[in-house]
């Protein structure tokens, strides 16, 4: 019996660096590089928005009151967002929420930066965005599928795992507190808007 290898047998390119396969795909890389800003700012307006909360009104009812609006914002949409992705173009759904997203922080910068931004104000940008949200990540997943092979959706999904704990959670929390612990919330919904701003350029890119 020969004990050679089967050279017809198809040779795995990507051997233990399978998790990088997806960013072979152009398309891919534009679109996980969106997501990633879009994360970052997210985790960004988690501080920006507290810190503006208490630059306005020192009252902890009122952040209670502005966080609240982004949840129920997330939970009482989170279902349609993701009939939608199912039934509408996934690649127009995540370019008009990351739109939205741009003007709604964009508003909130410029109302913070002449003087004129109140709670009620943050409270409805915060249902906006919560709202966006409730749409932008179920059509993300929707679009994976239609712009790579099965064998690297596990990947591509491994990479939005590590993203999102990294840049929501730990860097843009950290690089928002910061940026206002140096100028003030303001200038931090700037940023903001233009994290969003940069991920809807590539957005339109892919």
């Amino acid at each position: 019996m020969s004990t050679q290898p089967d050279t017809h047998k198809p040779v795995d390119q990507t051997g233990g660096w399978r998790v990088l396969a997806p960013f072979r795909v152009r398309e891919y890389r534009l679109l996980i590089a969106a997501v990633t800003l879009s994360i970052f700012a997210e985790g960004m307006w988690s501080v920006v928005m507290a810190l503006q909360v208490i630059a306005i009104d020192n009252d902890p009812a009122s952040l209670s009151v502005v966080a609240t609006c982004m949840g129920v914002g997330l939970v009482a949409f989170v279902l349609v967002g993701g009939i939608t992705a199912d039934w509408v173009n996934q690649r127009t759904i995540i370019i008009a929420v990351e739109t939205v997203n741009l003007v709604t922080v964009t508003v909130v910068a410029v109302l913070g930066l002449v003087g004129a931004l109140r709670i009620w104000h943050l409270a409805v940008a915060a249902a906006i965005l919560g709202i966006a949200a409730a749409f932008f990540f179920p059509a993300y997943s929707a679009l994976l599928p239609r712009i790579l092979p099965a064998e690297q959706l596990l990947a591509a999904n491994g990479v939005e795992g590590v993203v999102r704990p990294v840049f929501q959670r730990s860097v843009g929390p950290a690089v928002a507190g910061m940026v206002i612990a140096a100028t003030f919330p303001s200038l931090g919904a700037v940023v903001v808007a233009a994290l969003f701003g940069a991920g809807l350029v590539l957005l339109i890119s892919t």
